[in-house]
């Protein structure tokens, strides 16, 4: 017999206008997120959209990352990713070119971390798939033992 997937619910956030170029994001749960643009047409108090869509996919591998390596059993003593993009000059200024550095601290075996990254990358990390249509993303990695 074959199973039936079902659809995942749909999501919904809403984005309410604080002040000139300010907004409140807050999604169904009521957490909330901040969005300024950047000068002469914001203040740049809060990150820019395009900068929380970059926040976005960090999170998103970061998290599966995490998951898996900890799945494994591994312990990770420090991690961070950093995620750099080029967008083109033009209207809309889609990313064309997305770097993600991940830097992880303990003694980690190299294949379990690479392994951990290609599944992030490859299957699970929603973000970059859709980021993918536009941008070439590539990644690196770094382990300073602990």
């Amino acid at each position: 017999m074959k199973e039936l997937k079902q659809a995942l619910p749909p999501m919904k956030v809403v984005v309410r206008h604080l002040e000139k170029l300010k907004f409140e994001g807050i999604n169904s749960d009521g957490k909330k997120v901040l969005m300024d643009g950047k000068p002469p047409f914001g203040d740049g108090e809060y990150p820019s959209p395009v900068e929380l869509l970059l926040m976005a996919l960090a999170g998103c591998t970061a998290m599966d990352v995490i998951t898996i390596l900890n799945k494994k059993r591994l312990e990770v003593k420090g991690f961070e990713v950093e995620v750099e993009g080029r967008r083109r000059s033009e209207h809309p200024r889609v990313f064309t070119h997305i770097k993600i550095r991940y830097r992880f601290k303990g003694d980690l075996p190299q294949k379990a971390v690479e392994q951990a990254i290609r599944l992030s990358m490859e299957k699970y990390c929603s973000v970059s798939a859709m980021l993918k249509s536009t941008a070439e993303v590539e990644w690196e990695y770094e382990i300073e033992p602990a």
